[in-house]
């Protein structure tokens, strides 16, 4: 009787993981996406602002409510937020933002960079000058206007009808006239256009031939 020891012939061995042919094919196709779609993402300059502009008030309002939750934890909240009403909101985070410029007495905004943050000491108020103004609207009575900035001021809430100095409810950066600033429209055609050329190009150059041939 023949007895099997359990190995298995070399013409039945299963492989794991990629082959090195696989690897390099992944990595091809992987690069020529993302430089597509870089690309393709310079068309719409706007959105690319809006998303920084999103992540960085996003960044500002955890800021602020950290300092929220500490004045809380500590009970001494009693007299602190006269003194953060106005304040400059970049001071709370642990790192301001490359594009963030500093505080300014009198600012006149033609003479400004644009995409930059910066603080108004005159009005304590956080200020964001856009550059793509196309989708950015200041909401008022008279229905939605264009703007090409966008203020925020920290302020306490405080409960409706209590006493000078009760009822506080805690802290808010807010932004000191309404405003939308709406989605740029995708380019579905542009997209399509992006997933062919992605397509067309994952050909294997020469210099790699050899390396995957021995595979």
């Amino acid at each position: 009787m023949n007895k099997s020891n359990g190995s298995k012939g070399p013409g039945i061995a299963r492989q794991t993981g990629f082959s090195l042919f696989e690897l390099v094919v992944y990595l091809l196709v992987s690069s020529i996406l993302f430089a597509t779609v870089i690309n393709r993402y310079r068309d719409f300059p706007g959105e690319a602002e809006r998303a920084n502009f999103t992540a960085v008030l996003a960044q500002l309002k955890a800021g602020v409510n950290l300092q929220m939750i500490d004045m809380i934890a500590r009970g001494n909240w009693s007299g602190r937020t006269d003194a953060l009403e106005g304040s400059n909101p970049m001071d709370l985070m642990l790192e301001a933002p490359s594009n963030y410029v500093g505080e300014f007495a009198v600012v006149e905004p033609r003479t400004m960079p644009r995409r930059v943050w910066y603080f108004d000491t005159g009005r304590g108020e956080l200020v964001y000058l856009a550059e793509n103004t196309q989708n950015l609207y200041a909401v008022g009575d008279n229905g939605n206007q264009p703007s090409d900035q966008v203020r925020f001021r920290i302020s306490s809430l405080q409960a409706e009808d209590a006493a000078p100095g009760e009822g506080w409810q805690g802290l808010t950066l807010a932004p000191v006239v309404p405003y939308q600033w709406r989605r740029v429209p995708l380019d579905m055609d542009a997209i399509a256009e992006t997933r062919a050329d992605a397509q067309s190009q994952t050909e294997i150059p020469p210099s790699l031939e050899a390396l995957t041939s021995n595979q």
